[in-house]
């Protein structure tokens, strides 16, 4: 299982506010490498659709952590905002995110399916050839008494 990636500035990998959570912009980065370079030049299609399966993993890293660890208190993820890092030319941009929501269907099933916005971006930090972002709703924390 991915771990879930630490911020590169001064944000929080998500906020919390009751069941909603917001899941900033993460990156293909494992284990301090990334899948960086603009895709349509330095990276082909299926080399982006990999960055968008591994940003997705870490997206649900970062839901896990969110979430406790517990994978069923994830009951829905909203909406995912992709962003490509791209060449003007490229007219894939949707398809390369689609490859990050075919994981989060296959991970979550029903759950995992979200609205979504895939937009081509001419950089991104550190040169990631794709971020994410999400919007999710994890179950409530159950309340434990103080005498536990």
């Amino acid at each position: 299982m991915a771990q879930p990636p630490a911020p590169i500035g001064l944000y929080e990998s998500y906020v919390r506010h009751g069941e909603l959570v917001a899941v900033s912009g993460i990156s293909p980065a494992r284990a301090g490498e990334t899948i960086a370079g603009k895709v349509g030049r330095e990276l082909s299609f299926e080399q982006g659709c990999e960055a968008a399966r591994r940003a997705a993993e870490n997206l649900l890293a970062v839901l896990r952590q969110a979430a406790g660890q517990d994978d069923g208190a994830i009951q829905r993820i909203l909406l995912v905002r992709g962003q490509v890092n791209a060449t003007e030319d490229f007219t894939m941009v949707h398809k390369v995110i689609d490859a990050a929501s075919e994981l989060l269907v296959e991970r979550l099933g029903e759950r995992g399916r979200h609205a979504r916005t895939a937009i081509g971006c001419s950089t991104l930090p550190n040169n990631n050839a794709v971020t994410l972002e999400a919007l999710a709703i994890i179950a409530a924390y159950p309340s434990v008494s103080a005498a536990g």
